[in-house]
């Protein structure tokens, strides 16, 4: 197994200063890359760090890092999760990659996890220096998913409320990650019992960027994906299990559609049952599309 060099770094999106952890397997480079997408209002600590040392072991350069406004990145108001915004720090990060000395600059791919994986698909789908996509338990189409809540309606009138509020006098009201995600109760405890041990990750957005995920619906540029591999929890509370089929049932090929049989949402983490697979699962798609 290879040993790693590790990093703190910093390049900018948009202008906002960005902060990351680089991981760099031992030996000479170039090596092939990978960037990671975080999860719903998560920090480059959390919970993903584990697949980028796998990955590393496997001779990937890997990034986590911090979307803005959240984590040690720059950006203000704090929290404001939109993703066509984070599509964009993605796109960023993978130009901070491929210019990197230690990285070949023609092999770069995208791994997101949970609404990373929609926001890795947004990127990948619009930015063809992107090898290959790994999509691992997310939503396809952020409509769809909210839209199927009971009362959504009424919730989302209150989101678009508070939008018009940001609107008007630039002021946002935080709420907590863990009640957007009540339906998975397994997931808002690991958040809970986690979010304190990590500094910099505080588990709430802005109210009013609910809007913007709702309108986000990144299958659509699902053909135009290089190369994707879309693999799904077959027990999965949080996210519908016909998001990443749906996904590839749109991409192009090369693609791949993976399940892990009996896995719940939660169990995808590094202390999880389903880690194994996926990893598994992700080294193997990248091994042929980005060796």
């Amino acid at each position: 197994m290879s040993t790693m060099n590790t990093q703190s770094v910093r390049f900018f999106s948009e202008g906002t200063a960005m902060a990351g952890v680089l991981r760099v397997p031992d030996g000479d480079g170039p090596f092939p890359a990978v960037v990671f997408a975080t999860g719903f209002g998560l920090v480059k600590e959390a919970w993903l760090p584990p697949y980028a040392e796998a990955l590393v072991a496997a001779g990937y350069a890997c990034l986590n890092f911090d979307y803005r406004g959240f984590g040690e990145s720059e950006g203000s108001p704090r929290g404001r999760l939109v993703p066509d915004m984070q599509v964009q720090d993605v796109r960023n990060a993978v130009t901070f990659m491929a210019g990197h000395d230690v990285v070949d600059g023609d092999r770069v791919g995208v791994v997101g996890v949970s609404l990373g994986a929609a926001i890795g698909l947004g990127a990948a789908g619009v930015d063809d220096r992107i090898k290959a996509l790994v999509a691992l338990g997310g939503p396809s189409d952020l409509w769809r998913t909210w839209s199927a809540l009971p009362n959504f309606a009424g919730f989302k009138a209150k989101v678009d409320a508070a939008q018009d509020h940001f609107v008007r006098t630039g002021e946002v009201r935080m709420v907590a990650v863990t009640k957007l995600l009540s339906s998975d109760p397994e997931t808002c405890a690991k958040i809970e019992k986690d979010a304190p041990t990590i500094p910099s990750w505080r588990p709430e957005i802005t109210f009013e960027s609910l809007a913007h995920l709702f309108r986000f619906r990144p299958e659509q540029v699902a053909p135009f994906v290089r190369a994707s591999c879309f693999i799904y929890c077959g027990d999965d509370e949080l996210i519908g299990r016909g998001e990443a089929v749906s996904a590839w049932a749109n991409a192009r090929e090369p693609k791949k559609l993976v399940k892990l049989e009996g896995v719940r949402h939660v169990e995808i983490y590094g202390e999880g049952r389903g880690f194994v697979p996926a990893v598994d699962a992700m080294k193997a798609f990248l091994d042929v599309h980005l060796r």
